[in-house]
């Protein structure tokens, strides 16, 4: 880890998912041991068996006077049997420069196991032709696979021009993560600040890439608010 400049240690949370137990969490606030010369932290922590890992996800809070953290990899080892995994990242963890998000996943190298491709998923939010139909608030999508989850992703950065989730338009942002096999479903919703937070959702689509042909449609033609539709903000879609 490479701080910026004048940037603080941020909390880390490293999510892990393995074949036997699911999704794992690890917490990581200050390092137990920093290694200067080398800009290296070490933080030892006690977890259960994480069987078979796959693949990391790397976040960070976007706290005061937190300037971004360049991630050039990550190694997990087990003290008892030696055991290592290797990631690696070469990433900056920021708002504020290259992909400009604050968090990563990462596929595992190892010699037994077959590394997973990591994909830059087009999710395209469908706003429908309703009067109050577009929100102000804040967008969060986490997409559902065979092979696990991203995560909850803030739709920050829209591919399109103009507003974000207005009126009878389509908003398409980019969701990096590694590969999930066949998607299942979506949760997305918002957080209900701003003016006119209510939004009318007619669909949320969704590409492995720009460049694919094959695409998942998640319909919903329903209302994303407090008082009307659903009555919810949060909601799940299953692929048709």
């Amino acid at each position: 880890l490479i701080p910026a400049s004048n940037s603080t240690f941020p909390s880390f949370t490293v999510k892990f998912r393995n074949s036997t137990l699911g999704l794992g969490k690890i917490f990581l606030s200050e390092p137990a041991l920093t290694v200067p010369s080398s800009s290296c932290y070490l933080v030892q922590v006690e977890t259960g068996d994480l069987g078979e890992v796959y693949k990391i996800r790397v976040s960070c809070d976007d706290v005061p006077g937190f300037k971004g953290w360049h991630l050039k990899s990550f190694h997990l080892q087990e003290l008892h049997m030696k055991q290592e995994l290797n990631f690696e990242c070469n990433c900056w963890l920021t708002l504020e420069r290259g992909d400009k998000e604050l968090v990563k996943e990462f596929p595992a190298f190892t010699e037994d196991q077959k590394t997973l491709p990591v994909y830059k998923y087009v999710v395209s939010v469908h706003i429908g032709d309703r009067w109050g139909a577009g929100t102000f608030a804040n967008v969060y999508i986490t997409l559902y696979g065979k092979r696990g989850d991203t995560g909850v992703r803030k739709l920050d950065t829209s591919l399109m021009k103009g507003r974000k989730f207005q009126r009878n338009k389509v908003d398409s942002f980019l969701v990096e993560a590694v590969s999930l096999s066949h998607l299942q479903k979506v949760v997305i919703g918002h957080d209900g600040e701003g003016y006119g937070v209510g939004m009318y959702l007619k669909m949320v689509t969704v590409k492995e890439s720009q460049d694919s042909d094959k695409e998942w449609v998640f319909p919903l033609w329903n209302w994303l608010d407090t008082h009307l539709g659903l009555c919810e903000t949060v909601c799940e879609i299953v692929t048709v």
